[in-house]
């Protein structure tokens, strides 16, 4: 790297974000640690005047590029290229960092040398009214290796700060990836390297719930991690653990899309479909709460829907 360069490059790609990118460059802005560069990529914005209308402001703090839309993995690729910096922080367009992310974050590889990726903790807001400690959802269980991503003792953020050869080496972000589980991917493909993950617990990151978002749509992230395992299961070099692993999560992934697709059918009162489908999630989730799900459905189905509909005004708030 040049001698100049500065100490991290932080990668924030755009698409459908307008309303939200000044919160996430506001809060670029008001990092402590200041030894940074900001490549903002825009791909393909369907109302790219207005983005480059709020961006104004900020053209003389960051490098601005514009492409085809091409996806999220493809905008960071493009970013992540041409950064001069050996880290990378990834920044959504529209989150948010507390002002000391980097400097907590730069902290832990300091003091973690080896170590090629540290993620945070984050709170989440927005749409999911008030903000918690999003990783409640995903707790941090194990040791992140291949084994532990694939079955959910560990999860690893899109939000991480990462060393750029680290990056190049395992071949950057794979763009036929699905929008949402391009960074499962990545993160698979580095722990098969044998990179080393490094928790930040503290939450600098703002994580913002929202309609509309490529991680709002669960049947797509879903199927998504379906494509990532299948893209895995192909790896002549795996193990016979790592194979077994591969082969239970897809076949529980198989359930979770089944589980999504009932309770769409149960709110639209497809009462044949959703039965069909709840019993055939529970036979491998085998849970109580599908059970009764399925005891319900068969005995008093109109009293069933009733129930979710007072209970839920829409079905969005019912899949989520």
């Amino acid at each position: 790297m040049n001698a100049n360069a500065p100490a991290i490059s932080i990668v924030i790609p755009c698409y459908k974000v307008t309303n939200y990118i000044r919160e996430a460059l506001e809060s670029v802005r008001a990092q402590t640690f200041r030894d940074f560069e900001t490549i903002v990529v825009n791909d393909g914005c369907p109302d790219s005047n207005n983005l480059e209308r709020i961006l104004q402001p900020y053209r003389n703090e960051i490098l601005y590029i514009r492409q085809a839309n091409s996806g999220v993995a493809a905008a960071r690729n493009t970013a992540i290229r041409i950064a001069r910096a050996p880290l990378i922080a990834l920044l959504d367009g529209d989150d948010a960092w507390s002002p000391d992310y980097l400097e907590t974050q730069t902290a832990l590889f300091r003091a973690n040398p080896d170590a090629d990726v540290v993620y945070p903790n984050a709170l989440c807001f927005g749409g999911c009214g008030a903000p918690f400690e999003y990783f409640e959802r995903f707790p941090h269980l194990d040791q992140v290796t291949f084994g532990s991503l694939v079955t959910r003792r560990a999860h690893v953020s899109a939000w991480a700060t990462v060393k750029r050869t680290a990056l190049i080496l395992c071949g950057l972000y794979d763009t036929a990836m699905r929008a949402g589980t391009e960074d499962l991917d990545l993160w698979l493909r580095m722990a098969r390297r044998g990179a080393k993950f490094i928790f930040n617990s503290k939450p600098v990151y703002r994580y913002r719930s929202r309609r509309g978002s490529f991680t709002s749509d669960l049947l797509a992230l879903l199927n998504g991690e379906l494509q990532v395992f299948r893209k895995h299961l192909n790896d002549p070099d795996l193990t016979r653990e790592e194979r077994i692993a591969l082969e239970t999560e897809i076949r529980r992934t198989r359930a979770r899309v089944e589980l999504i697709a009932a309770k769409q059918a149960l709110y639209h009162c497809r009462r044949d479909e959703a039965l069909q489908r709840f019993s055939c999630a529970n036979r491998v989730l085998n849970s109580s709460r599908l059970q009764i799900a399925v005891l319900l459905l068969r005995l008093c189905p109109r009293l069933l829907y009733t129930y979710i509909h007072h209970r839920y005004p829409d079905e969005y708030s019912y899949l989520h």
